[in-house]
């Protein structure tokens, strides 16, 4: 019985013992962490695999049939440069148990980080228990490189980063935002207080409510001034509540003032700064309303831009705008609108304004234009109005009108501002030329004799004398340094010079009663047999004005010398015209002027006055 109840005790042991095991063994293959058992051999200098759990065989990629009763060093030949193997020795000669948090191995079939735990059982056995480190050692290092990137953004960007509690005290700020808001130091700009020393105003900063999305607004620099920034900002919340923002500014006063500029001229003329067409046609439609009435338009030209352009340069034309845009600001209403509305057309628009009183204005803007008389020439404006009074009436038709009494008065006006022009233009270059009073006199006189010899018409000796006075008025164009120069001209020079003809024509064109010697003035350097210039016209091609004018012209330069010709005697002079004959010259007139004009030459040579 008792042998028995041995036998039974026996076998519940046996089995419990197996079950133990079998527990053992679905802990050990159920667990994230590997685990492998070694037995010494030969006095520790190598170790057989006894057991491998499943987490073990994941980890080194390895299965367990492949390992159990082999060498470490069979199945990792790399175990003693890890250090592992030596690390199983010192643990198996001392029965002290080690840990190594971090080693990093590389072998055929393990890479990556591993947290070692190695400890020696009472049968001699040695365990190590290991867990692979390795992604949550890359997600440390991307971690570590994310924050290195981001503070390598931080500190380059250039857009200010800011970190600032709610209340409004920096927390962290990049060195772009120092820099933006003109402090000195990070440290300088983290003192101030952001709400009362920042912002513009209260207003301008946003509370946490409107904090998630981008806004502009406006910031003080250290230095008082202000600028325009665009910021993207964010609340961040801790534990339900708002605990910090953070976010990037933006200096946006360069954009912001290109978009007003922008703004300004699609409402306005670049050049003056009026009001344009397009704006002065909304305000019209507007503005077009009985309540409004009577409403007056006034037409305003600017006399003689176009010369003053062909003159002296489109700069100074577009000063003559300029200066007329201040008198008709300086002369009009707040209410009143002056708009550009053309190249040398102005148009006023006046609200609630009688036809007397419409009058009235123009008459301030005449008595302000004297003041636009400069140094170099007289700018006059001609104007005419006309006034709305009933409702039915067209707004075009009102315009029309003003335009047409504008330019009536342009008419009678046009003769004597003319007039005034060309006085205003001789004056010019005898200011700025070598060329005198006398000489201009002396052409006058010379041409007319010899256009009488010639048998001219009175209609061609009055073409003829307002050409010689007239033939260089395009030298006013030519730099009068170029006009007094001793010597030869360089080749840019000359053409420089070359181009006064043309000038001229320009200038007189633009005048009724100058344009018939438009022509004359153009081609009165052509020469005979085609070499002049600018057209390279040649004989009867070039007009019968030009000719004469260019023989009597030379010999008063021969006569009297410039400062890059010297003065020539009679007999040279005689020399002079026989070479050129038939070249510069139309030979039939140059030898008319000779024959008529050879003993007045030896008078004049000898000091007697010319008479006519």
């Amino acid at each position: 019985m008792k042998r028995l109840d041995k036998l039974n005790l026996e076998a519940s042991n046996s089995t419990y013992i197996l079950e133990m095991k079998n527990l053992f063994r679905e802990l050990l293959d159920g667990i994230n962490v590997g685990i492998a058992v070694y037995e010494a051999t030969g006095n520790g200098s190598d170790f057989i695999f006894k057991d491998f759990s499943k987490a073990a065989e994941k980890i080194d990629k390895i299965k367990k049939s492949e390992v159990i009763g082999k060498s470490v060093k069979a199945v990792f030949p790399k175990v003693v440069e890890f250090g592992l193997f030596d690390m199983f020795k010192r643990v198996y000669e001392t029965g002290k148990a080690e840990y190594h948090p971090l080693v990093i191995y590389k072998d055929n079939r393990i890479s990556g980080w591993r947290e070692n735990y190695v400890f020696k059982r009472p049968s001699g056995e040695i365990v190590e228990v290991y867990k692979d480190l390795t992604k949550e050692k890359k997600k440390e290092e991307e971690l570590k490189l994310s924050e290195e990137n981001y503070k390598s953004l931080f500190n380059r960007s250039l857009d200010g980063i800011y970190k600032t509690t709610i209340e409004g005290k920096y927390i962290d700020v990049n060195p772009a935002l120092v820099k933006m808001l003109g402090y000195k130091s990070k440290k300088e700009l983290m003192s101030i207080d952001i709400p009362t020393q920042l912002y513009v105003s209260k207003n301008d900063r946003p509370d946490f409510k409107n904090r998630n999305k981008t806004f502009e607004t406006r910031l003080k620099k250290k230095d008082g001034s202000i600028i325009n920034v665009e910021i993207s900002s964010r609340v961040v919340y801790i534990e339900g509540k708002p605990a910090f923002y953070e976010g990037i500014v933006r200096d946006i006063t360069s954009r912001k003032k290109a978009d007003e500029l922008l703004n300004f001229l699609s409402f306005h003329d670049s050049l003056t700064g009026l009001y344009n067409r397009a704006y002065f046609d909304e305000e019209l439609k507007r503005l077009d309303t009985k309540r409004q009435l009577p409403l007056s338009i006034i037409m305003a030209d600017v006399n003689g831009l176009k010369l003053i352009n062909d003159a002296f340069g489109h700069k100074k034309g577009d000063l003559a705008l300029i200066k007329c845009a201040e008198i008709f600001k300086k002369s009009l209403r707040d209410e009143d609108i002056i708009a550009r509305w053309g190249g040398d057309e102005f148009i006023i628009l006046l609200p609630k304004t009688s036809e007397k009183e419409a009058l009235s204005i123009i008459d301030r803007i005449e008595k302000e234009s004297p003041k636009l008389n400069g140094k170099e020439i007289t700018i006059s404006i001609s104007m005419g109005s006309s006034t709305k009074t009933e409702t039915d009436r067209s707004i075009n038709e009102v315009i029309l009108e003003a335009e047409d009494r504008m330019y009536q008065r342009k008419l009678i006006e046009g003769r004597s501002f003319a007039s005034s022009i060309i006085t205003t233009l001789k004056r010019i270059l005898l200011e700025k030329s070598i060329e005198t009073e006398e000489h201009t006199e002396r052409i006058n006189i010379l041409s007319l004799k010899l256009g009488r010899a010639l048998n001219l018409s009175k209609s061609k000796l009055a073409e003829l004398s307002l050409l010689s006075m007239l033939h260089d008025i395009g030298k006013v164009a030519v730099p009068e340094e170029l006009l007094l120069k001793e010597g030869k001209l360089s080749k840019n020079e000359w053409e420089l010079v070359k181009k006064h003809p043309r000038v001229g024509y320009d200038i007189v064109r633009s005048y009724p009663y100058l344009a018939h010697i438009a022509e004359a003035i153009l081609y009165h350097h052509e020469w005979w047999d085609g070499s002049g210039y600018p057209q390279g016209l040649k004989g009867n091609e070039i007009p019968l004005t030009s000719r004469i004018l260019a023989v009597v012209d030379a010999y008063d330069v021969m006569a009297s010398g410039r400062s890059y010709k010297s003065k020539m005697d009679i007999k040279q002079i005689i020399q002079e015209f026989e070479k050129y004959s038939g070249k510069q010259f139309d030979p039939y007139i140059a030898k008319k002027f000779l024959e008529l004009f050879k003993d007045d030459m030896i008078k004049d040579m000898g000091g007697k006055p010319w008479s006519s």
